[in-house]
């Protein structure tokens, strides 16, 4: 009696647990349906900085203490934006032997920045910037101004590559004399005005040893 009655209860179960499933509704579609995320900012650069002061409150005060607002908010033409965030910029005040920007000399100040504004647009999704660095214009006249700039692009055997797809670098090492090279921890960002990479260093030109760069 024992043995029938496990069994019936058994069965029962069994035919409980199918008659759920029955009502469950199998997953259609397994396929990943992925979306590109919109590079585009509907801002100048300008309004951009203003927008992060978690990250460029530093450089909102230099171009504010420069008096460069326009060079940012400008959109007569497109400009390429090498924001330096706060940690970068720390540590070129602290490069200057200050503690604040407004410790700076403003005139270096001013050069920092113009060296930081390429003209033309320049970013991954375009052709103009290719794998190997190119001299480009910046706002800074003369051979101080000297910049180069290219696009990493990771092949299809780098998985796990430290290289990032899409990543900017400027001044390449060996590619512009002895100039500090930087790479960018954010990059391809696109206002109204042009592009926006972001550095957590700055860079600078330099031909040699013996030459003083400009800020």
């Amino acid at each position: 009696m024992k043995f029938n009655l496990c069994n019936l209860f058994v069965l029962f179960s069994f035919v409980l647990v199918y008659s759920s499933c029955d009502k469950l509704e199998l997953q259609k579609d397994y396929d990943y349906k992925g979306e590109a995320l919109d590079p585009h900012v509907d801002m100048t650069a300008w309004e951009f900085m203003n927008s992060r002061p978690d990250i460029f409150s530093i450089m909102k005060e230099a171009v504010e203490y420069a008096g460069m607002q326009e060079y940012y908010s400008q959109t007569d033409s497109l400009m390429t934006y090498l924001f330096i965030n706060d940690t970068g910029m720390q540590t070129f005040i602290n490069s200057r032997g200050g503690l604040v920007i407004t410790h700076v000399d403003v005139e270096v100040v001013r050069k920092f920045l113009q060296y930081h504004i390429i003209r033309g647009e320049y970013h991954a999704y375009n052709k103009k910037l290719p794998v190997e660095p190119i001299y480009v214009k910046t706002m800074l006249k003369g051979e101080d101004g000297l910049l180069t700039i290219k696009v990493n692009k990771s092949s299809a055997n780098s998985v796990g590559s430290p290289i990032a797809n899409g990543n900017i670098v400027v001044n390449e090492s060996a590619s512009n004399f002895k100039s500090k090279r930087i790479s960018s921890v954010t990059s391809n960002i696109l206002p109204v005005n042009g592009a926006i990479h972001v550095f957590s260093d700055y860079a600078y030109y330099r031909k040699d040893a013996n030459y003083t760069p400009a800020f």
